[in-house]
């Protein structure tokens, strides 16, 4: 066979198993959104709708874009931007330093002046090991609740040649809470050594929120205690909720906030109401059910008229090309977060970067539940047994042609 016609039969197949290969993966996002084309290439700001969030897991993992050639583009959040000035670094006071060989390093740190935040800057001593970091907030040094889980430490990078440390930037959820809690899974082995911790001034920013449809909500008052059921027709990322209160001039009242996941309840927050302040509560649940305790001791019950939702803006930040397809594909409940090197250069983006709005969410074709893969549904995309079938006899003929190219050379070489 002449080897420049094999080469492209090689060429043709090795296309056709990609795109077979790309068709299959795309079957496990349930939606999709598409976006318009750009008219010049460079990184694009896209602001994530509540209705996009409320369908992607709870960490935004399973988010992706999909490109022209159906390829995941990389990208980063938006939080994920770092705006670094060493001369206004903030290191925020240490309270509390444990380091249990066998089991958590814990770390405690005080923002004081309750600065609202969604980055903290560790300096820790080199180190080349895998660790995972839970990040965890608190006003009292009590209560303490989740902000970011599983984060993992980056392989050490100096800070300066010579200095043996290095710093790890956590990005989470702006979150305003006075105490900070670093803790590192050390699993069994020796400790990793944090030195301290803080911010860049540029990093203390003001949290712009994205209010959600009107819940319904219902109250029910028993002797002491008010309870309220909010729901929403959707599983919102919830951050703030305001409530407009009347029945009494004045009062101060302990509330308890739960996430309602089926029957579990979780408390996600535990804090005050009064006349003194806006009655906004802060935390940070994914859910379209909260049921809150509003604690009126011997005092007559609060009336709650309405509940506003709200959850913080977030975005993504990609390089997109002039006059190409992009797809965001989300809805997938078993997708791991992408580890893309773009989140390396954060500070290198530019700050003012261009908008881009993409069309409404919708259901992607060619998606199948896990249930369905190997059966024949119609209008369903794609049986999952035709897809396997596909990729075996791509593979097949794939190894056929390797062969028999691989045999040519060997005649050609005994010439």
């Amino acid at each position: 066979m002449n080897p420049i016609k094999m080469n492209r039969q090689l060429f043709l197949t090795l296309t056709l198993l990609l795109s077979v290969f790309s068709v299959f993966a795309q079957q496990t996002f349930k939606y999709q959104a598409k976006l318009p084309k750009v008219e010049t290439d460079g990184f694009y700001r896209v602001d994530l709708s509540p209705e996009l969030i409320a369908g992607a897991q709870a960490n935004l993992g399973d988010i992706r874009i999909l490109n022209q050639k159906k390829q995941f583009s990389p990208y980063i959040f938006g939080n994920q931007l770092v705006f670094k000035d060493q001369r206004s670094f903030i290191a925020f006071p240490k309270l509390k330093a444990l380091a249990e060989v066998d089991t958590v390093t814990t770390f405690i740190v005080e923002n004081a002046a309750h600065l609202t935040i969604n980055q903290l800057s560790l300096q820790l001593r080199n180190a080349s090991v895998k660790r995972n970091v839970n990040l965890s907030g608190s006003d009292d040094l009590k209560k303490w609740y989740a902000i970011k889980e599983n984060i993992s430490l980056e392989e050490a990078v100096s800070d300066e040649p010579g200095n043996g440390t290095y710093q790890q930037q956590l990005n989470f959820p702006s979150s305003s809470y006075r105490y900070l809690r670093i803790q590192i899974n050390n699993e069994n082995k020796e400790p990793v050594a944090i030195l301290q911790a803080g911010i860049y001034r540029q990093q203390s920013i003001p949290p712009v929120y994205v209010q959600l449809k009107k819940p319904l909500i219902q109250q029910r008052d028993s002797a002491q205690v008010s309870y309220i059921t909010v729901r929403f027709n959707a599983p919102y990322q919830l951050n703030k909720l305001h409530l407009e209160i009347a029945g009494q001039k004045y009062y101060k009242r302990n509330v308890r906030v739960y996430a309602v996941q089926q029957k579990e309840k979780s408390l996600v927050a535990d804090t005050l109401i009064s006349t003194s302040a806006i009655p906004n509560l802060y935390f940070s649940a994914k859910t379209n059910h909260l049921e809150l305790e509003i604690v009126n001791g011997d005092n007559p019950p609060l009336v709650l008229h309405k509940v506003n939702g709200y959850q913080l803006s977030q975005s993504l930040i990609s390089y997109l090309e002039k006059d190409q397809d992009y797809t965001i594909l989300f809805g997938d409940g078993k997708a791991n977060a992408p580890d893309y090197d773009l989140k390396f250069f954060g500070d290198s983006l530019q700050q003012e970067l261009k908008p881009l709005n993409y069309q409404s969410v919708s259901a992607n074709p060619l998606y199948q539940k896990p249930q369905e893969k190997s059966k024949v549904a119609k209008g369903d995309g794609i049986p999952g047994w035709v897809i396997w079938a596909a990729i075996v006899i791509v593979a097949a003929l794939l190894g056929f042609l390797t062969f028999k190219m691989t045999q040519e050379v060997s005649k050609r070489d005994k010439l």
